[in-house]
């Protein structure tokens, strides 16, 4: 299993491999974007997709994009989804060493409650808690 960074020129023929799994996590983490918000990202290149890719096809995906931040140049993981994650959750590794080689000091992600459970093991640590009322 590798992550595999989709150049910006093949995102439209790689998109439909991840389209569902895209609109299943925006949908279960309440996300503020929309599957065409970020399709369009992609296509502008303010976002990277990235493949985990078991040699024959895709078990999931990871967003990114890159941002500067008062904390210091950003990778945020907009998106990670697909199936059977715990065999590809190591393969952020390739994120983040991508991440430094573009200057981050950081790494940022958002999501269902869940995620900081399965993050943790990573190292990583929450920070901060989103919390709305609807109106």
């Amino acid at each position: 299993m590798i992550a595999r960074p989709v150049r910006s020129t093949l995102t439209p023929k790689a998109w439909p491999l991840v389209e569902k799994w895209v609109l299943a996590a925006l949908k279960r983490g309440k996300a503020n974007q929309t599957v065409a918000e970020i399709k369009d990202a992609l296509a502008t290149k303010s976002m990277q997709l990235w493949l985990a890719w078991d040699g024959e096809r895709a078990k999931g995906c990871c967003i990114t994009e890159l941002y500067d931040s008062a904390q210091g140049k950003t990778c945020n993981l907009v998106v990670v989804a697909g199936i059977q994650f715990k065999r590809w959750q190591p393969l952020t590794e390739t994120i983040k060493a991508w991440a430094r080689e573009n200057d981050c000091t950081r790494l940022e992600a958002s999501g269902r409650p869940g995620w900081e459970r399965m993050a943790a093991k990573d190292g990583w640590a929450k920070i901060r808690t989103t919390v709305e009322v609807r109106l």
